[in-house]
């Protein structure tokens, strides 16, 4: 794929730009007689958010909504306590990358974010320069002249990106912003998120590549069936399912020796798994778990090499509450 790979960008600091809320308050939207959100409540603070759900979760109603383009049954979306709908000074604050297409074919990439810069308020010369910058920014600098329809499926999620941040908004919301990219353009495409939300702004971020969501953030927000499961950092929601067993694997020189001592204290453990090299505990109560390991390592009897979480992932969260 052509196209240079993203300049680094200096962040800008977190206290150049004010915080903003981006609430949600009580939305639900029907589609005929099916209700696709039900009273969902909750805010999007400055930072990224991971925006996460099955198929038939509700994500792509709640982005139309988040970005003005559909309008709430009940309840709104408000930024700063104003409501979003029909609301140009709230819209104008807001940036949106689609998963879908939305790009004149015939138009050059400088061409199209420089028109786009215009319907943003930017005028002549300066247009131009903020289109250029822009486009640079997110690695499209030796393809700037080039037709947008000649462009590769990354290039153009690439140019989205330039586009949606021309005004430099308060809140910008992704959809689905990494498909199609290589694998660098992905660790690129992170860092500039990252950046953006340490820069004080309000990034959302949907997207079904659990560990990618987890590399932009450790903050997400999970819907299904129409409403929020879940919200909070990944340890947090982890730490509220305690009705699931934690697995932790120990590397050990002396596997069943371990699991013999372990199987001696009751109700520590509810299974066991040996492996090479070690074993896998299952438990309900991790920090004893963890304490008694400690002591036995300590007695000398068996020596404990490392002692890993197996499920405080993303994608293990999501599979217990989804599942």
């Amino acid at each position: 794929m052509s196209g240079a790979a993203v300049a680094p960008a200096a962040a800008q600091p977190a206290a150049g730009r004010a915080p903003c809320e981006l609430k949600v308050d009580r939305v639900s939207r029907w589609y005929g007689d099916v209700l696709a959100l039900d009273a969902v409540d909750f805010s999007f603070a400055p930072g990224v958010t991971g925006l996460l759900g099955p198929n038939g979760a509700g994500k792509s109603t709640l982005i139309r909504l988040l970005v003005g383009l559909a309008r709430p049954g009940d309840g709104a979306v408000r930024l700063d306590g104003q409501p979003v709908a029909n609301n140009l000074d709230a819209l104008a604050r807001i940036g949106y990358v689609a998963d879908s297409e939305g790009i004149y074919e015939e138009l050059s990439a400088r061409r199209f974010v420089a028109d786009q810069a215009r319907v943003r308020g930017f005028a002549g010369t300066a247009a131009d320069a903020r289109a250029e910058a822009c486009l640079l920014r997110v690695g499209l600098g030796d393809a700037l002249d080039r037709r947008c329809g000649g462009y590769s499926k990354g290039m153009r999620q690439r140019l989205k990106l330039a586009q949606a941040l021309l005004h430099d908004p308060d809140v910008l919301v992704l959809d689905e912003p990494l498909n199609g990219l290589d694998p660098v353009m992905r660790r690129d495409f992170i860092r500039i998120i990252r950046e953006l939300g340490d820069a004080g702004a309000t990034v959302v971020v949907s997207s079904h590549v659990l560990h990618e969501v987890e590399a932009m953030t450790n903050s997400i927000v999970l819907l299904h069936h129409g409403q929020v499961l879940a919200e909070g950092t990944v340890a947090h929601i982890r730490d509220l399912l305690d009705t699931f067993a934690r697995r932790i694997r120990v590397l050990t020189d002396r596997p069943r020796d371990l699991a013999r001592e372990l199987l001696t204290h009751e109700q520590l453990l509810s299974g066991l798994q040996m492996t090479e090299g070690g074993v896998i505990l299952e438990t309900l109560r991790p920090d004893r778990a963890c304490a008694q390991l400690q002591q036995i390592a300590a007695a000398g009897a068996v020596r404990v090499w490392a002692v890993d979480p197996l499920d405080e992932d993303l994608a293990s969260v999501f599979a217990y509450l989804v599942d």
